[in-house]
């Protein structure tokens, strides 16, 4: 824990660029050698750092939605929960350094692997559990909801814009996961209209 928090610490303060195996031992108060002990490289301590601000945003997340009341519209939940977890996000002065570098080195496929996908798990589908129960949770539809979501709160994160600029993408994310959501709750329904 001691090594991740130096690595946020250090790219929150100096960038990504700034994180050697050097720099995060000195700043850990350990010996190079120790680090590598529990890591293979300098690409293994930038992804777990960046996983680990993943796993605390959907935990703060997670319990703001709990807080919610179930008698909640599952369209304004949904975009109280959007709300919040960009919100938690953008307080992690490292997360967005992080997420960058976590594009550069981690491939799609293994970001959208079971292993690394926890938000569908830690978030969606308690979301449509609490919210919608009557919805089925199909993994596949889940899966794609993460991978819907993930991707586009991830580039919401790391593109620069003006106030109007970001207004008007988060205002595009909302609308797209509001879709999914309703094709999540009333598949059916929707297929039927499609066919019409």
């Amino acid at each position: 824990m001691a090594l991740l928090q130096a690595v946020e610490d250090i790219v929150a303060a100096e960038g990504v660029e700034a994180v050697t195996t050097t720099s995060v031992a000195e700043r850990a108060g350990v010996s190079v050698g120790s680090l590598y002990r529990y890591f293979k490289d300098r690409n293994a301590l930038l992804l777990a750092a960046y996983d680990a601000t993943v796993v605390r945003i959907a935990a703060a997340s997670a319990r703001k939605l709990a807080s919610l009341d179930e008698d909640t519209p599952v369209e304004e939940a949904a975009r109280h929960l959007l709300e919040v977890y960009l919100k938690i996000a953008e307080a992690i002065p490292a997360h967005a350094g992080l997420l960058k570098v976590m594009r550069s080195i981690r491939p799609m496929g293994d970001e959208q692997d079971a292993a690394n996908v926890t938000i569908a798990s830690n978030l969606i589908a308690p979301f449509l559990k609490k919210f919608s129960p009557a919805a089925q949770s199909d993994p596949a539809r889940l899966h794609f909801m993460n991978v819907l979501i993930a991707n586009l709160v991830d580039l919401y994160l790391v593109m620069p814009g003006t106030r109007p600029e970001r207004a008007a993408m988060r205002a595009e994310i909302e609308a797209h996961m509001l879709l999914a959501l309703e094709r999540a709750i009333r598949p059916h329904r929707r297929m039927d209209l499609e066919r019409d």
